[in-house]
C-alpha cells in the first residue's frame, strides 16, 4: 500500500514538473507574428526560406539562450493560431509546415533523401498552388496551378538539371497554350507547339538543345496557322536563325 501511495505522489509531483519544463521550452523557442505582415498576397509565407539549407538557405536559427535550435519548434500568430511547425537540426530546417491564419496549410516541405526534397504550396482555401521536386537546391520538376485547380505551368528537367524533359503552359480552362516535348533524348530534339485559345495549333516546329551554348534553338521548317487551322506562313531555321520565310 505504501508503494502505491508513493507512486501516486510521484505522479503528482514529477508529471506537472515535466509539463512545466515542456511549456518553458516552448515559450523559450517560439515566436509570434502579425498575420498581415508575414503573409504575402502573391508569394505566401517566405519567412523560413533563409533557414532551409536544402534550398540554399544559409541562416541559422538560435533559441533565446543563443544556441542553435534543435528539434520541433512551433511559431504562432498574435491571434494564437499556429503559424509554423518545423524540425530543426543545428539551427536549420529539415521538415516544416506553414499555416494561413485560417488554419489551412500554406506550404509543406520535406526531405526525401540527402539530395532530394519536395515542397507543396497551397492557396488559402486548400487548393494546390505549386508542387516542386528539388535535387539539391534546384527544381527538377515544377508545377503551378490556377486558383480553380487547373494546371497552369509545368517544367520537368533531367536528373542532372541540364535540359528539359517536358515544358508546358496552359490556359485557365485547362487547354494547352504551348508545349515543349522531348522527342529524341540522344540528339536532344524537341517538338514545340503553340496554340490559339480555341485549341487550334498556332505554330509548330522542331527545336534542338545546344549544350555548348545552353540554348534551345529553332531548326528545320516551322509552320504558322490561323485560328481555323489554315496554314499562313512557313519559316525555315538553321541553328536558331531564320533562313527563309514564305506566306502560304
Amino acid at each position: 500500500m505504501r508503494k502505491v501511495i508513493l507512486f501516486i505522489l510521484i505522479l503528482f509531483v514529477v508529471v506537472p514538473a515535466i509539463s512545466q519544463n515542456n511549456l518553458k521550452d516552448k515559450k523559450l523557442n517560439n515566436e509570434t507574428y502579425i498575420p498581415d505582415v508575414v503573409v504575402d498576397e502573391k508569394y505566401g509565407i517566405t519567412l523560413y526560406a533563409k533557414l532551409n539549407m536544402m534550398l540554399g538557405g544559409d541562416t541559422v536559427r538560435n533559441d533565446k539562450n543563443g544556441y542553435a535550435a534543435n528539434g520541433y519548434i512551433e511559431d504562432y500568430y498574435t491571434t494564437g493560431q499556429l503559424f509554423h511547425k518545423g524540425f530543426y537540426v543545428d539551427g536549420q530546417l529539415k521538415v516544416y509546415k506553414n499555416y494561413y491564419p485560417n488554419g489551412i496549410v500554406e506550404r509543406n516541405f520535406r526531405m526525401v533523401d540527402l539530395k532530394k526534397s519536395k515542397m507543396d504550396i497551397y492557396y488559402d482555401d486548400g487548393i494546390p498552388k505549386s508542387k516542386i521536386v528539388y535535387i539539391g537546391n534546384e527544381a527538377m520538376k515544377w508545377e503551378d496551378y490556377y486558383p480553380n485547380g487547373t494546371l497552369e505551368f509545368i517544367e520537368v528537367y533531367n536528373k542532372s538539371i541540364q535540359y528539359y524533359i517536358e515544358k508546358a503552359n496552359y490556359f485557365e480552362d485547362g487547354t494547352p497554350e504551348n508545349t515543349l516535348v522531348l522527342e529524341h533524348k540522344k540528339k536532344l530534339l524537341y517538338t514545340q507547339t503553340y496554340f490559339h485559345a480555341n485549341g487550334q495549333i498556332k505554330e509548330l516546329g522542331q527545336m534542338k538543345y545546344n549544350r555548348s551554348e545552353f540554348d534551345y534553338q529553332n531548326i528545320g521548317t516551322w509552320k504558322r496557322f490561323d485560328e481555323n487551322g489554315k496554314p499562313t506562313k512557313e519559316i525555315k531555321y538553321a541553328s536558331g536563325q531564320i533562313q527563309s520565310e514564305k506566306d502560304l
